[in-house]
């Protein structure tokens, strides 16, 4: 059995000696051909074959093919999960509304259905210190993971850092990265004013985004002030603008106190 993977081998040894021979060899097989639910659901009928002698060998078959799926489901999101940057986990399930702040059933409902992001709609956050602006944003892009889009977060300033680090060649292949992910969340938008050239490549990369993919916004700027990142005016950041913040956008304004290492914010943010 040296070839059963840890994980199979963890859930196979309780039931091990509750099997035959050619039942383990199954499972072994299963492992062997990098099928893990399939591996498990094997284990689980073959260790209690008095819970399935009422099923059909094709209901049975079933089973263990769905297992297979949702292992598979599993292992995509936690591999874009990993790759998407997130700092934690957090389910829109776990957020409780909270009108009076803003949180409304109806934006939870539009932040669970997606729709925004088959029309490359950018949602903004915005609200003052901790009232849950990041904590709704990485509950939106777990939401976009588990229905399988891609996700790449950045904080603002990490993001800029990037930007400016990079030499011409380095920039042209981030910019195929920035295309291909279906939301990018910036946090912290408007922290800080941007430099001319960060303002360029920005505006490069919303035009390379603009009308297919989304982006979302956390700032502590309110909507008429969006566009103050720069010390004066120019082409480039008011191309920005225009492709970042538009009528057709979901606004959200946040108030209340903070939330920040309340028993809620402990519960809501670490799941």
């Amino acid at each position: 059995m040296s070839s059963i993977s840890n994980e199979i081998r963890d859930y196979l040894e309780p039931h091990i000696h509750e099997m035959t021979n050619q039942q383990r060899s199954l499972v072994e097989y299963a492992s062997k051909c990098r099928l893990p639910g399939l591996a498990i659901a094997l284990i689980d009928m073959f260790s209690s074959p008095n819970s399935y002698t009422e099923m059909s060998f094709e209901d049975r078959m079933e089973k263990c093919l769905n297992g297979q799926l949702d292992a598979m489901a599993k292992s995509k999101f936690a591999r874009m999960y990993r790759s998407s940057g997130l700092p934690r986990k957090v389910y829109i399930s776990s957020i409780k509304p909270r009108p009076e702040a803003g949180v409304t059933p109806d934006l939870l409902r539009k932040l669970t259905e997606l729709n925004y992001l088959e029309t490359g709609a950018n949602i903004i956050f915005m609200g003052p210190n901790g009232v849950g602006k990041s904590t709704l944003a990485i509950a939106t892009a777990v939401q976009a993971i588990t229905r399988g889009y891609s996700v790449m977060y950045c904080s603002m300033n990490e993001f800029c850092m990037i930007l400016e680090s990079m030499s011409s060649a380095d920039y042209v292949k981030f910019l195929q990265k920035m295309k291909s992910a279906k939301l990018c969340i910036l946090d912290d938008w408007g922290m800080a004013n941007l430099s001319d050239s960060i303002i360029l490549r920005l505006a490069e990369i919303a035009e390379a985004r603009y009308g297919t993919c989304s982006t979302i916004f956390t700032t502590q700027l309110q909507r008429h002030a969006l566009g103050n990142i720069a010390k004066k005016e120019s082409l480039a950041l008011s191309s920005l603008k225009d492709r970042l913040f538009r009528p057709s956008d979901i606004y959200v304004t946040l108030s209340g106190s903070s939330l920040r290492g309340t028993v809620g914010e402990i519960r809501g943010e670490r799941q």
